[in-house]
């Protein structure tokens, strides 16, 4: 026998020993998989729409007189939300509409979660923060100066906090989950237009000069701009579509 026909021998010899074990090993990690994720796979994108609770405390919206009566409110909220997922991570974006008691606070928030998958289970951890806004603060939320209530109250700000939830697979491509956000709030409120009844200096004039004296100080209220600083928390059921 040749030295090139020994070693053609050896070798396929060495194959057909080799094999069996590593077909064993390929069908452990396939099998180990397959139990991990009960046949789910991977998703890259996902979707979902939510809705639960919300309530946020606030120190005051203003330093002097034209500050919030209710410091802490809450309501039902809404929220809608887009992603890609990277296997353990995934990265998304969500806006989110409170109900609240005097105030309809928007927020557009970025978010970021670790994840993980037992059985038909994927819990996660994250931080999600962005920018939040409002229409209008109702004029029954601040306070009457001098008997005239204010038209509206624009805030705006930003909000940052953990979240942590869990999803339940149904299948590759639908899922139920709840989750759970707390936040900082960073709230900031503009100088607010005067109300009718202080807007004419020849009105004021003809008033006792004590109430001049209080028309004039609600006038300079409503010309401060205003910040606050406070925490919301907020929970909610959503469903998610998965691609």
């Amino acid at each position: 026998m040749t030295r090139a026909a020994l070693a053609a021998a050896c070798t396929l010899a060495g194959a057909l020993v080799a094999s069996p074990a590593q077909a064993q090993t390929y069908g452990d990690i396939r099998d180990r998989q397959r139990d991990r994720d009960r046949g789910l796979g991977i998703d890259w994108v996902w979707l979902d729409a939510g809705a639960g609770y919300s309530w946020v405390g606030v120190d005051s919206i203003d330093t002097s007189k034209l500050q919030l009566q209710s410091t802490k409110i809450a309501g039902p909220t809404v929220s809608v939300a887009a992603g890609v997922r990277f296997f353990f991570l995934s990265v998304g974006v969500r806006a989110r509409d409170q109900f609240l008691s005097n105030l309809n606070l928007w927020e557009l928030d970025g978010e970021v979660a670790l994840r993980t998958r037992f059985d038909h289970f994927d819990p996660y951890v994250g931080l999600r923060g962005g920018y939040v806004f409002n229409g209008a603060l109702s004029s029954g939320a601040s306070q009457a100066v001098e008997g005239a209530s204010p038209s509206g109250i624009s805030i705006h700000g930003w909000n940052v906090g953990p979240m942590i939830g869990c999803d339940y697979y149904f299948n590759h491509f639908v899922s139920l989950g709840l989750d759970f956000n707390g936040e900082f709030l960073f709230l900031e409120r503009p100088p607010v237009q005067l109300p009718a009844a202080l807007t004419d200096p020849m009105q004021i004039a003809k008033l006792p000069p004590a109430q001049q004296q209080a028309a004039q100080a609600a006038i300079a209220a409503y010309r401060e701009s205003g910040s606050s600083v406070g925490f919301g928390a907020n929970g909610s059921l959503h469903v998610g579509v998965h691609f």
